[in-house]
């Protein structure tokens, strides 16, 4: 039961839009005013990630390269791609990664010599990542961090399922030192996958849990309104083991035309 009253636009505040999709109960409005796609009503939250990680036991050392598990193999590959990518910006320092999960990328980060920190919403996933890894991980909301300030703030697959993203980037920014770096990755609505397959609501984008939905036109928008500068959007290709050439090669030309599955930016702190 979608109990939460139907909202303005997180972005501009306008009241007016449009319907886009309607998927079972929920309702994904284009704002009127600056075009930005979101979720219109969306649900209450409690307990809500916590059943998202419902899954999560597995074995740690079974997150490597050669990992006979595919589904940790393939977050060992793209948790690779990530940090090589930041090193070519910082090639160290402080790490606040903001919903990490179980805590795979911290692993990989640490690995790469970062003095990581986690921030997670469910407890159960922050609890694993604190027992079977060690890491820092403290549970709550970006709006409850203490005054630390970071080198480096990342967001994968976080952004879209924030309420309110605007004020959270503007949070977000306060956290990151002069100069400092965010790095997010976001689903694309405007995914060839995702426009092939219209509605039947697949490709990424999970009305359920994300409340925005957005295109490299609007995330760059907000992350210019949030206060970032230097925002640049990634060129950043998952090489994933057992994928055919053929795959690489489309998805670096749809990565080119913003229309590959994901959006990655990086944008830094004046």
């Amino acid at each position: 039961m979608i109990d939460t009253p139907s909202r303005p636009c997180p972005a501009c505040g306008e009241s007016k839009h449009r319907i886009k999709f309607i998927k079972g109960e929920y309702h994904i409005v284009r704002c009127s005013a600056c075009s930005l796609v979101y979720l219109l009503n969306p649900p209450q939250e409690t307990a809500l990630y916590d059943e998202y990680y419902k899954d999560i036991k597995f074995d740690p050392s079974l997150y490597r390269a050669d990992s006979p598990d595919s589904a940790l193999g393939e977050y060992f590959a793209i948790n690779q791609k990530r940090l090589k990518t930041i090193k070519t910006f910082k090639s160290g320092g402080s790490l606040l990664d903001i919903g990490c999960g179980k805590g795979l990328f911290l692993k990989t980060a640490r690995d790469f010599g970062y003095q990581v920190q986690g921030l997670e919403v469910s407890n159960q996933a922050a609890r694993f990542a604190r027992q079977e890894f060690g890491f820092p991980v403290r549970v709550g909301d970006v709006a409850e961090s203490e005054d630390s300030l970071y080198d480096i703030i990342t967001l994968w697959h976080v952004l879209e399922h924030f309420i309110d993203p605007l004020e959270k980037l503007r949070q977000i920014r306060r956290l990151l030192k002069p100069g400092g770096f965010c790095f997010i990755e976001v689903p694309n609505l405007y995914s060839l996958k995702f426009m092939l397959s219209r509605r039947k609501w697949v490709g990424g984008n999970h009305p359920r849990y994300h409340r925005t939905f957005f295109t490299a036109q609007s995330l760059g928008a907000m992350l210019r309104a949030a206060g970032f500068t230097r925002v640049r959007r990634l060129l950043l290709f998952y090489h994933i083991p057992g994928r055919f050439r053929t795959y690489g090669f489309l998805k670096r030309g749809m990565n080119l035309l913003a229309m590959d599955a994901f959006l990655d930016y990086m944008v830094t702190k004046p």
